[in-house]
């Protein structure tokens, strides 16, 4: 009996979403210590300059210190059209601009633009508002060091909702917004609230209620975590730039991102959803190689040509 036509596409996805939960369960359990997860993400996915750029020769990186917040740039082209500022994800305990690297490379090349990639201050050590402090001020660098590019913001994950929190913060500011802004499978809600149907719970591969329960702790502290700096899910949403948010059909942050894009269309936001067809939390990023994530890049892409256009249009 041949092969159904289905198995040769299937079977690389299946395989790969199958490692996929099996790493990030084992690795990163609701229960793991802080210090634990950071230390083990280091070790899972840091990679030097020196390997990246053996690789790629073109590959250029740069340091910027602004006090004690360290903050890298890569860019793998030479000429970029944009500045992309990304906020990594990993709960708001752990990652960095290290361990970042080469999600910042495929950044780069991926969206024709110089990326840049604060180690924010991480949680517990550093609760809210320290990350969203740190976001703020990196912006504020990178706008006044490449002042006529467009700006984008992009985050993943935590760093996905604190792309939210900081335009939030630069309305109430009265600042300049950006041009656009990428929110891959954003957490949006710290308060834990938002209630998925038993279905998703079932088919997310890695992350549960008890995650973001015990995470959001760490982060939140003594805060209200109702607030919408710290749960951009309950802000209003008028007056922001173009709003690009994916999600994973089957990740248990389906419904905020559902949620906040209709509550940003009700508000007059351009804002848009990919949903990724039997995807898990953060996709494009971490299964680059799936039909599903290049179809991503490809929203990515032409969502930033669009902002780029528009910017153009307006100087």
């Amino acid at each position: 009996m041949s092969n159904p036509s289905w198995l040769p596409a299937a079977l690389p996805r299946w395989l790969s979403l199958q490692a996929y939960g099996l790493v990030t369960s084992t690795l990163f359990g609701a229960r793991t210590k802080p210090a634990t997860m950071r230390a083990r993400f280091e070790r899972f996915a840091h990679v030097s300059r020196a390997a990246l750029q053996k690789k790629h020769p073109a590959l250029r990186f740069d340091d910027h210190k602004l006090g004690t917040l360290h903050v890298e740039s890569v860019c793998a082209l030479a000429e970029p059209r944009a500045v992309v500022i990304h906020l990594h994800g990993g709960a708001f305990v752990f990652g960095s601009a290290a361990s970042y690297r080469n999600r910042a490379m495929r950044l780069s090349f991926r969206l024709g633009a110089e990326v840049f990639v604060p180690s924010y201050r991480l949680a517990p050590e550093h609760p809210y508002p320290a990350a969203l402090e740190d976001a703020l001020m990196t912006y504020q660098y990178v706008r006044a060091l490449r002042p006529r590019a467009p700006v984008f913001l992009s985050g993943d994950s935590a760093g996905g909702g604190l792309v939210l929190s900081l335009m939030l913060r630069l309305r109430e500011l009265s600042a300049p917004l950006p041009d656009g802004a990428i929110m891959l499978s954003p957490w949006l809600d710290l308060s834990v609230s938002e209630s998925s149907p038993q279905r998703q719970r079932s088919r997310d591969r890695w992350l549960t209620h008890a995650h973001l329960a015990s995470w959001a702790s760490y982060y939140a502290g003594a805060a209200d975590r109702r607030a919408p700096l710290l749960s951009p899910r309950f802000a209003e949403l008028g007056g922001l730039p173009p709003l690009l948010i994916l999600a994973g059909e089957h990740e248990i942050l389906l419904d905020e991102a559902v949620s906040v894009t209709a509550s940003a269309k009700r508000a007059g936001t351009d804002a848009r959803l990919l949903v990724g067809p039997r995807m898990q939390h953060d996709w494009p990023l971490t299964l680059p190689w799936l039909e599903e994530s290049r179809v991503a890049w490809k929203a990515m892409r032409a969502f930033v040509d669009e902002g780029c256009a528009a910017q153009r249009r307006n100087a």
